[in-house]
């Protein structure tokens, strides 16, 4: 790292010091009721004479930061009520509410008011190349996050199995550790969800956010096909909760609860969530077993060694608007994953007892200031995460779940191990980290961000199986691993708001200690490198009319290899402390049309074509068995999404579709991918379709209550498993063409104040075989009942 990011880091720290005395902003917070006393989401709240405004939430709440001291006159307004004005004295660090109370006026519902939006509202309008997925819906349903995700275009989220199977999540082509992913901007893995996104609770996240190739500088990552970031419920406005549980096919249990409260008037505190999932997979899977004479037939049965289950819980205290910060909190965590391996990764061998564990458990320090013209976002941590992997067993077993046998009855003995030699290890990461967000606001159209995040790693082990105590443990070396990432952008938008443009730089560091082991007893090799990289981006919006609006990026894009890639995950991938960074050219170019404010119904539409060109690729090679991370070739990523959404003009029917046409292939014409230079990547969908249709019947049984129906499609055009000039496709060798339905209802109904709901589910209904990738069976037709309480 380089003396000019120490200078810049120091500069703003130093303008930050200097700005402390000027700091003098409030916030305004409140209600908005009906005269009935129902709350009102939706509504516009607007600071007079300033740009300042926001909406309600589902609850009528909502928040206005960053006040200047004096007398200050609010609007409360929304089409179809009595606008409302109210004159409020705001003093300096001080938290003030209000409470609005709107009638109902049908004069006014031709007029059409907007001053405020929502967050996930200025991302979608941001320059920014981002798809912004809102969770409420998806909270009262039965999928997962995996699945809610899957229905986005560009995205796949593909799975080895049921519930907790390992997962992988492609975007524009690119997949797994390619893609960075985030809670609330901090790694995911780091905050105890090493089990993948797939598997992350959906009732805990508010929303996703999906960035398409370009990685914002606020991220603080370093990714090459984009990142997904998870934003939870920190919203401090009032004390709330809410509880889901859900049950359903396959030995299949779901519990989430959340809450919190605000335990004084001195701004403070308290939130907690937690889980609780479980699964046995005891889905029917079509398999070849062994009958008389040692030949082979077809035969369907149910897996019995693939259970499921993770639980964790997560607590925060912290105050608001205090005079040293505008929030300060500190989050505790601990979270547990246990799962058995059923079988290899193309359903050739059954496993009958190799299991696999993670524990993990940390603290993460949050720290936010808003300061005149400045502000700062900081957050520092800790994760101790262990992963186990046991295989020992000394027998071979059947997919009847049986165990082999001799001639005379008895069980058959062999060495141990089912995938090779035994092995019962124990892998330890040691995870230190912190992110620094600066921002500096340079005039009314101008804003300059920085932000600085370094990772450290340390990990360990021990192979705890030796009966002879005669091996050299491998595991034992300590290997570290340290990055950072610096970014720094310049924001520049037109006084008439038309014109959004985001220009920015970004360094990343990379340093290895480790130690490999030789052929020769007891001497190992050292393996320390460093690695420099540097790229820079741009993004930009432009408003073509109020309908229409063009969005344009690019980022030369650098992906520092993951500790998992470089030093195996103590199961079935091997080290590799020789892997280069990824290098990527992303581009990404849309437009978007909504139809005008006010016209009967609604409805929008969206295209985005994409290029990724990508060198140095890492992927994931191996048999049957282990496998290990490679540099391998050069790859080029091109395609072109398509949105639509539209809404009857009396928000009782909605219909969404999307599609993916992509085209991912190799570019290298060396090395031994050579002689497949032109080819689509194997193993990925390049062709899929989403959509869904929506009705609501209001007033069903009660004034408030709701009943919607839904129906989801999605269809996954067929795909080679290898490299298609080898002719695979007269040996079978492709993943079928697949049409999946899924099918519900949901039934709302508040009762004083706590709404509840029941959702009942049906996933692939026609009861498909479904195969993600390789020769994996994924589960059939499956019913779910699911009860969301909130309060």
């Amino acid at each position: 790292m380089t003396i000019r990011y120490f200078l810049t880091i120091l500069f703003l720290l130093q303008a930050i010091t200097n700005g402390m005395a000027q700091n003098h902003s409030a916030v305004l917070t409140g209600t908005v009721y009906q005269e009935d006393g129902t709350p009102l989401p939706g509504i516009i709240i607007k600071l007079e004479g300033t740009q300042m405004g926001t909406v309600t939430d589902e609850n009528g709440l909502f928040l206005l930061k960053g006040i200047p001291p004096g007398k200050q006159t609010v609007s409360c307004s929304a089409m179809g009520y009595t606008a409302q004005n109210k004159e409020v004295t705001i003093h300096a660090h001080t938290k003030t509410s209000l409470t609005f109370y709107l009638k109902e006026n049908g004069q006014q519902l031709n007029e059409v008011i907007v001053f405020g939006k929502s967050e996930a509202t200025l991302l979608r309008e941001s320059a920014k190349a981002v798809t912004v997925v809102d969770t409420k819906e998806a909270k009262l349903q039965t999928a997962d996050l995996g699945e809610v995700l899957s229905t986005v275009s560009g995205v796949n989220v593909r799975r080895s199995g049921g519930l907790g199977s390992s997962n992988r999540f492609s975007l524009n082509g690119l997949t797994d550790d390619q893609i960075r992913f985030m809670l609330d901007g901090i790694p995911l893995d780091i905050m105890g969800y090493s089990s993948g996104i797939a598997n992350v609770p959906v009732n805990l996240v508010e929303r996703v956010e999906i960035y398409k190739g370009v990685v914002p500088v606020d991220l603080g990552a370093d990714a090459l096909g984009g990142a997904v970031n998870l934003v939870s419920n920190t919203s401090i406005d009032d004390s709330k909760g809410a509880v889901s549980y859900q049950i359903g096919s396959f030995g299949t249990h779901r519990l989430s609860l959340e809450g919190q409260s605000n335990t004084n008037t001195k701004g403070m505190y308290v939130r907690g969530s937690g889980y609780y999932d479980y699964a046995k997979n005891n889905y029917l899977v079509d398999v070849e077993v062994v009958g008389g004479g040692g030949k082979l037939y077809d035969a369907t049965l149910p897996r019995f060694h693939d259970s499921y289950k993770s639980y964790g819980l997560r607590g925060t205290v912290g105050w608001v608007d205090q005079a040293w910060a505008d929030e300060f909190s500190l989050e505790l965590f601990a979270n547990r994953t246990y799962r058995d391996i059923q079988n290899n990764n193309v359903m050739s061998i059954v496993y009958g007892e190799v299991t696999s564990q993670n524990a993990n458990e940390g603290a993460l320090l949050r720290y936010r200031q808003e300061l005149e013209g400045i502000n700062i976002n900081f957050a520092a941590g800790y994760t101790f995460d262990q992963v186990t992997f046991v295989d020992t067993s000394r027998y071979i077993y059947t997919w009847y779940g049986d165990v082999v046998r001799n001639a005379n009855g008895e069980p058959r003995e062999r060495s141990p191990g089912e995938l090779g030699q035994a092995t019962d290890r124990q892998i330890w990461d040691h995870n230190t980290y912190a992110r620094l967000g600066l921002e500096y606001q340079l005039g009314p159209q101008h804003l300059l961000r920085l932000s600085s995040a370094p990772t450290y790693v340390s990990r360990s082990g021990n192979e705890r199986w030796d009966e002879e105590n005669e091996l050299i443990d491998p595991l034992n070396e300590i290997n570290t691993l340290f990055t950072w990432v610096n970014g720094l952008e310049y924001r520049l938008q037109s006084t008439d708001e038309r014109l959004e443009n985001s220009l920015f730089a970004k360094h990343y560091f990379q340093m290895v200690r480790a130690e490999e082991p030789t052929n020769t007893l007891g001497v190992t090799r050292n393996m320390d490198r460093e690695a420099h990289n540097s790229g820079f981006g741009n993004s930009m919006r432009y408003h073509l009319h109020p309908q229409w609006m063009l969005k344009a990026s690019y980022e030369w894009a650098t992906r520092l290899p993951r500790p998992q890639e470089i030093f195996g995950n103590g199961r079935l991938i091997l080290p590799n402390l020789s892997l280069k960074p990824e290098r990527s050219h992303n581009v990404n170019l849309a437009i978007h049309f909504s139809n005008p404010q006010g016209s009967p119904g609604s409805w929008e539409f969206s295209l985005n074509g994409f290029l990724r060109g990508t060198d140095q690729l890492i992927l994931l090679l191996g048999n049957n068995e282990v496998f290990s991370y490679q540099n391998v070739f050069a790859a080029r990523s091109m395609g072109v999404e398509a949105n639509a959404f539209w809404q009857s003009a009396n928000e009782r029917l909605q219909v969404t579709a999307n599609t993916t046409v992509q085209d991912f292939r190799n570019r290298s014409s060396k090395g031994d991918f050579g002689p497949y230079a032109g080819d689509r990547i194997p193993n990925r969908p390049y062709f899929f379709i989403n959509n869904s249709f929506g009705y609501n019947i209001p007033k069903l049984l009660s004034n408030e209550g709701n009943l919607h129906l839904f129906l989801k499609n999605r269809y996954v055009h067929e795909f080679y498993k290898g490299w298609e000039s080898v002719g695979l496709k007269r040996f079978k060798a492709i993943i079928p063409a697949q049409f999946i339905q899924h099918a519900g209802a949901t039934y709302q109904m508040p009762f004083k104040g706590i709404q509840t709901s029941l959702t009942a589910e049906a996933h692939n209904l026609t009861n498909a075989e479904v195969y993600d990738f390789f020769g994996v069976q994924k589960p059939g037709r499956a019913y779910y009942l699911k009860l969301t309480t909130t309060f």
